[in-house]
């Protein structure tokens, strides 16, 4: 899922679904009918080709090369607002990987506020163009999606509401747009779903358009079956969506199968597989998966970022607990901290790991370390509900 609130709840979406749609990988590339709207940089053919190979290529982890095919848009077509959105898709996957990583912040942030600029010269000029509209919803969602990782809550809902805006406008002139499908639907279901789950966001709700989760749904298949360019978005959003909502592991499964088989060394899609067998208390198949990431890692696979085993490392060592195997889960916290110690920041598995740590140490009866740990994550930045399930253990020890 997504770090920060993202790896306990689906947080990239929750967030945004009060602000934005906002694209859970790279930017939907819509492709209307030349015929039903003016002409568009969509419908020149060496846009279209070039924007697919960097995609699979960007899907892939293969970044060079992704990122050759999108200066050679940004070449071609110097002054419009695609080239800069496409290459910020590169430290955009990078930061993927690691999202509490804010080195690639200033990176990213540059190709986006110069795919803005551009954007809104051309609807200066025409307030209906159609590029301008789309470009300028493509790199405020963006944008949006950064400030959530950062915790820039106004920063996030006015460039989302913009976003949703824009997109809205678009769909309206081309109804039977596949592509668009996944961002409305992405919105459709998340405006109605996350209030029914989370009572505290359903103020913040009312201020938006009403949203409908069977609607959403549908939109979402037809983007994953019939779209252009969303097709990897919309299948990721329903993996997250049937995962982490609806309960239905089949279907979660069925879907991420598709991603892991059209794009096998991608890490995240690698690591969700894991997580979500391990969510699901399949520790055969989780501890499978999760162990080829960790070596993926070791052997400096592109993607395969020290962030991304420490996830695989964490959900290891929970595999180990959740079979009663507490010392083969200190071993995994043990390799998780020593990645960890290469930061300069503190992470949320840093945290969550630590907090494992002591509860391994409890159920073993080693009480004092288990102490030392929960009040080590006391003293940590982290997040989600670590420091007060630390609490918790600190007043009453974990029983295993």
């Amino acid at each position: 899922m997504f770090r920060v609130v993202r790896r306990t709840a689906f947080a990239s979406a929750l967030l945004f679904a009060f602000g934005l749609l906002v694209p859970s990988i790279s930017p939907v590339f819509a492709v209307a009918s030349p015929a039903r709207r003016p002409a568009s940089i969509f419908d020149d053919p060496f846009f279209r080709e070039r924007v697919l190979a960097g995609l699979d290529r960007l899907y892939s982890m293969d970044f060079p090369a992704a990122e050759a095919r999108f200066a050679e848009v940004e070449r071609r077509f110097p002054e419009h607002p695609a080239g800069p959105l496409l290459r910020a898709l590169i430290p955009w996957w990078r930061l993927l990987v690691d999202p509490e990583n804010r080195s690639l912040d200033a990176d990213f942030l540059a190709h986006i506020d110069r795919s803005l600029d551009l954007a809104k010269r051309r609807l200066r000029k025409n307030g209906d163009d159609v590029d301008g509209l789309f470009f300028e919803a493509g790199a405020s969602a963006f944008r949006a999606r950064l400030a959530t990782y950062r915790q820039s809550w106004l920063r996030a809902g006015l460039d989302g509401r913009r976003a949703l805006k824009n997109m809205r406008r678009l769909a309206k002139r081309d109804p039977g747009n596949d592509d668009l499908a996944f961002g409305i639907g992405l919105f459709d279901y998340l405006v109605e779903a996350v209030p029914e789950r989370y009572r505290w966001l359903r103020p913040i709700a009312r201020l938006y358009p009403k949203g409908d989760k069977a609607r959403g749904l549908a939109e979402l298949n037809r983007a994953a079956e019939r779209s252009r360019f969303a097709k990897v978005e919309a299948r990721y959003a329903l993996f997250q969506i049937f995962d982490q909502f609806e309960g239905n592991l089949p279907r979660a499964s069925a879907e991420l199968a598709q991603l892991r088989q059209a794009y096998p060394t991608n890490s995240l899609f690698h690591v969700a597989e894991g997580r979500m067998y391990a969510r699901w208390g399949r520790w055969a198949e989780a501890g499978v998966i999760l162990q080829e990431v960790a070596e993926r890692q070791v052997d400096g696979a592109p993607g395969y970022s020290g962030a991304v085993a420490e996830e695989a490392l964490y959900w290891l060592s929970r595999v180990e607990m959740g079979q009663r195997r507490y010392d083969g889960a200190l071993e995994y916290l043990d390799r998780l901290e020593f990645l960890a110690s290469e930061r300069t920041y503190d992470a949320y598995y840093q945290a969550v790991g630590r907090l494992r740590r002591g509860m391994a140490y409890d159920a073993l009866g080693r009480r004092d370390e288990a102490v030392r740990c929960y009040r080590e994550v006391l003293a940590m930045k982290s997040v989600g509900d670590a420091r007060d399930r630390a609490k918790e253990f600190l007043d009453r020890p974990f029983a295993g």
